[in-house]
């Protein structure tokens, strides 16, 4: 059986966003900025949120077949409890 999808069409106007970038950067007022912002401003953070992300992804990585068991268990846990409360099925299929 073959399911028919309809088509929603879009009109599509061309030059819509460059018309509101242009009333984008006129509504930005134009003033001097004196500032300097040094290119290695972001180096403290990198330094700190890099090992940090390698330290997750090395324990994840490590306990990954934990998590697994520990996923699988909690999913037949809940499927058993809602097989139960409906009283559909009690022959104790296991999920794959």
């Amino acid at each position: 059986m073959r399911v028919e999808r309809s088509r929603v069409t879009r009109r599509s106007y061309p030059g819509i966003g460059m018309l509101l970038l242009a009333a984008a950067l006129a509504a930005v007022p134009l003033s001097s900025a004196y500032a300097y912002i040094d290119p290695n401003s972001a180096g403290p953070l990198y330094q700190l949120l890099f090992p940090l992300f390698i330290a997750v992804a090395g324990a994840l990585a490590a306990l990954r077949r934990i998590l697994k068991q520990l996923w699988l268990r909690a999913v037949r846990a809940c499927v058993g409890f809602f097989r139960h409360e409906r009283g559909s099925s009690t022959d104790g299929e296991d999920l794959p």
